[in-house]
């Protein structure tokens, strides 16, 4: 924020220099000098005391301000005891004014003040008073929420992912204005995109839950347009005083869901078994499912069989489970090959059964293998 004062800068009468070392007059005497700034409401007060043997009608006071740690005059202003423009009491002695400012607040150090008064040609001795600024300190960033990944939406849909920023500040949270946000892809090391959009807040309004708790939020809407890429957020707080954090960064990525696939489907054992009489374990079938996921082996839930029975009933089979865990005859495990150990039951119908692999993803798009495999079941 510049530096501003709303007065008119040595206008109306000319203001004397003023004096350097002691002045020339035995019949003013100048005490009490105050300097105060109220950041509050953006106010200056300059007052003193002046004690004299003439008409308080036929003298004059002033002021020189200096800025904060620096030997240059600021600014000179006159004093009045009139009962107006900032002094309380009219003829009282004490000659004020008060100033309306906006004194940035990343300024910090000692205001300083020098007070004289002037009498015809007597001019008294100087005065100085003195306040100290302290520097508003910058909001601090001290987390950022966001979820790592979004899948890319179908053409014509859309989705929506909160963002969230908890934010402190050595001056109160009523000092933050809000958190922004910049943008960028992972391709593009140059150029961040901003928009006045891109903002969160801690009023309660939309994605923000809760008003004043310091968690600044926001929704973001994803569509089939955004581009499959590693989106890279760099947040940053805003306070009244211009003051900006540090930026926070993270990351977005938007990515494709892939339909997993089946790459090879066999049986390995006999596709002809005899069927287990009543309290016997019978023969099991040992099949081998080589299945892939674009999104990673891990995206993959579930992998299992599909049988239809010789009356053409089809059922899935979720147990026994498959392995690929390097046990269960999977010769490595997390390889994408997984082994299913299956037979049949004393109550299974004899006849020709036909078997499928079926594999699902975390995003519930599920697989057949083309191919089926045939097992016949036979009596003893």
């Amino acid at each position: 924020m510049l530096l501003l004062f709303l007065l008119a800068m040595r206008c109306g009468p000319e203001i004397p220099l003023s004096p350097e070392g002691e002045g020339e007059s035995d019949g003013l005497t100048l005490s009490a000098a105050l300097v105060n700034y109220r950041a509050s409401l953006g106010q200056l007060h300059l007052r003193v005391r002046v004690e004299h043997d003439i008409s308080s009608e036929d003298i004059d006071v002033y002021s020189d301000v200096f800025k904060p740690d620096d030997d240059s005059l600021w600014f000179s202003t006159p004093l009045y005891d009139k009962g107006e423009n900032g002094d309380q009491i009219a003829g009282d002695g004490y000659y004020s004014i008060t100033l309306d400012s906006a004194l940035s607040d990343t300024l910090s150090g000692d205001l300083v003040s020098l007070f004289w008064a002037v009498a015809g040609n007597d001019t008294s001795d100087t005065v100085s008073a003195m306040t100290s600024l302290q520097a508003n300190d910058p909001p601090i960033i001290l987390s950022v929420w966001a979820p790592d990944t979004i899948m890319r939406p179908d053409p014509g849909e859309e989705d929506t992912l909160v963002v969230e920023a908890e934010v402190t500040d050595p001056d109160g949270l009523k000092d933050i204005v809000a958190v922004f946000f910049e943008v960028r892809d992972d391709e593009d090391t140059t150029r961040w995109n901003s928009n006045s959009l891109f903002v969160l807040n801690d009023a309660g309004i939309g994605a923000d839950r809760i008003s004043g708790d310091g968690i600044f939020a926001t929704s973001l809407i994803i569509s089939s347009e955004n581009q499959l890429t590693d989106n890279i957020f760099r947040y940053y707080a805003l306070d009244y005083a211009g003051n900006i954090s540090p930026y926070v960064k993270d990351t977005i990525t938007v990515y494709k869901n892939y339909i997993p696939q089946i790459l090879n489907f066999f049986l390995s054992s006999s596709s002809q078994i005899v069927r287990p009489s009543t309290g016997s374990e019978g023969d099991s079938l040992l099949f081998y499912i080589q299945a892939d996921d674009g999104n990673g082996l891990e995206d993959i839930t579930s992998v299992s069989l599909q049988r239809r029975n010789p009356g053409g009933n089809t059922t899935v089979q979720s147990h026994p489970p498959a392995y690929d865990d390097g046990l269960h005859e999977d010769f490595s495990p997390d390889d994408g090959w997984y082994t299913i150990k299956a037979g049949f039951s004393p109550d299974d119908e004899l006849g020709t059964y036909f078997y499928r692999a079926r594999v699902e993803d975390g995003y519930g798009n599920r697989v057949l293998s083309a191919d089926s495999v045939e097992v016949t079941l036979v009596s003893e």
